[in-house]
């Protein structure tokens, strides 16, 4: 065998230190790339739980503001008026509302005949058959949290269920009614969604419910 030269040694040594280097440098590449896509990922995670967070509060306002619009609406038809307007604005321009086996579609537009009595709208429902609305009435309409279930399903769409408590301001907060925004275990019987970034009532059948138990004054 013949001899191998001092150079030809130190070559060789220098292409493995460079090899070895080579190497380190695409393990040092594979971490970094790693840790980027690591922390992409917490990043879209942590924006996917604020986007969630962000919907639910959002739900829950809707379902705040829909006992707001429904207190007090009957004090006078000015009142009325305004609060029918209110509620209107709380749903899609398709909204469907399935009360008492009767189904009313669409919203409606105050003062045109889409809004008259038998009309078939939200309008026309919430004009003339909602009890909470209807002149001479000042109901106020609340829930027991308790009683809240919000599912947020995706970035557009929502299950929503709530009770809806009407007491009469005017003989000494009596329990006049107690009606439902979608049916007990029935998810799927109330549905919110989102149009142009803001979460409005879709569909909702109604039932009427005993009060809960729980006093709502405690």
């Amino acid at each position: 065998m013949a001899p191998v030269a001092k150079g030809e040694c130190k070559s060789k040594y220098i292409a493995k230190i460079k090899e070895g280097g080579k190497a380190m440098e695409k393990i040092r590449l594979t971490a970094i790339l790693t840790g980027v896509m690591l922390a992409g990922s917490m990043t879209a995670r942590a924006a996917d739980a604020d986007n969630y967070y962000q919907d639910l509060d959002a739900l829950r306002e809707l379902h705040v503001h829909f006992h707001r619009a429904v207190s007090h609406a009957g004090i006078d038809a000015a009142t009325q008026a305004a609060h029918v307007k209110d509620l209107l604005g709380l749903w899609t321009d398709d909204g469907v509302l399935v009360a008492g086996g009767v189904t009313y579609t669409g919203k409606g537009v105050p003062y045109t005949a889409s809004c008259a009595p038998g009309s078939l709208t939200l309008c026309d429902f919430y004009s003339h058959h909602a009890g909470g609305l209807a002149l001479g009435h000042d109901w106020v309409s609340l829930t027991p949290i308790f009683t809240e279930n919000i599912k947020v399903l995706d970035s557009e769409n929502a299950y929503i269920y709530f009770q809806c408590i009407y007491l009469d301001v005017d003989n000494n907060d009596v329990i006049k009614s107690s009606v439902t925004f979608g049916l007990p275990g029935m998810p799927a019987t109330g549905r919110a969604k989102k149009v142009n970034g803001r979460w409005l009532f879709s569909y909702s059948e109604t039932g009427s419910i005993p009060p809960p138990t729980l006093d709502v004054y405690d």
